[in-house]
């Protein structure tokens, strides 16, 4: 608490901010990749790559206000150090990102990625990136 009762305030350092820029700029670019992704029908690239943006958006907007996000890929761990109003109620799609991690990089003996997803799932993903600013609207 600072002297007028209020919750702490945390100062962004140098190092913090060169970080937060890092991973910004590199939400951008892996928003733009799942956006290619999905003209070319390639929709477990986007549930993949709409949930390394969100992830890298995520943490950059926390090392902006000078906290240090948690080593995990838990969307919803992470936005939870956010104020709701930046993120605008995207904890269901946060969770199937989360949940999916795996299985869209990997698979698994009975789910194979490229058989798996279908366009509504992409077109699930590029709402959010474009809900958190990182794509233009169509």
């Amino acid at each position: 608490m600072d002297s007028k009762g209020r919750g702490s305030l945390n100062i962004m350092t140098d190092g913090q901010k060169r970080r937060a820029d890092y991973n910004l700029r590199a939400a951008l670019k892996i928003a733009q990749e799942a956006q290619d992704s999905h003209q070319k029908g390639d929709f477990e690239r986007v549930v993949r790559k709409a949930g390394e943006s969100a992830e890298l958006y995520i943490k950059g907007k926390l090392l902006e206000k000078g906290i240090e996000p948690a080593k995990t890929h838990d969307l919803n761990q992470l936005a939870s150090g956010l104020d709701p109003s930046e993120l605008s109620k995207q904890e269901s799609i946060f969770e199937f990102l989360t949940g999916e991690r795996i299985p869209s990089f990997y698979g698994a003996e009975d789910f194979i990625p490229d058989q798996s997803y279908v366009e509504q799932d992409s077109l699930r993903c590029l709402a959010l990136l474009r809900n958190l600013g990182l794509l233009q609207t169509p």
